[in-house]
């Protein structure tokens, strides 16, 4: 898995193409933990930044796709001085992750939704659109 584009290592942001491939998740979450290692943040934050990953690219991996192509996830990351930021864009089937209710208790049953619960509590603010054909989901974790 190859950084797309300048500026993933010079300060910028780091930007990935991931593949709707189970086979390509741990890839990513290696390269992202090599690009925000030096950059000083908490135990806490590197655990939220991991599982808001994780959990996108699953979402996307089981649900985006029902074709079931070959598509990319288009990952943008960038670290600043008061929060870390991920962006997620896709061409699959539109979805506003931040429309759907959030689970009013744990349960056996029903286990849909725990993923956008964990993402939305993780995140000090989320935004989506709908850009053209494509989802554009994107996750602010604070540095406090």
């Amino acid at each position: 898995m190859e950084p797309d584009g300048p500026g993933a290592s010079a300060g910028g942001p780091l930007r990935l193409q991931v593949p709707n491939e189970l086979a390509a998740l741990e890839p990513a979450r290696l390269e992202v933990l090599e690009f925000v290692a030096a950059q000083g943040l908490s135990q806490r934050l590197l655990y939220q930044l991991e599982l808001v990953l994780e959990e996108a690219l699953m979402n996307r991996l089981w649900h985006a796709f029902p074709d079931g192509g070959r598509h990319l996830t288009d990952l943008q990351l960038q670290v600043l001085p008061d929060e870390v930021v991920l962006i997620f864009e896709d061409d699959g089937i539109p979805f506003d992750p931040l429309a759907v209710p959030l689970p009013d208790a744990p349960s056996v049953a029903g286990l849909g939704g725990r993923g956008l619960m964990l993402i939305r509590r993780a995140a000090s603010a989320c935004q989506y659109q709908r850009v053209g054909q494509r989802n554009r989901h994107t996750v602010h974790l604070a540095r406090r």
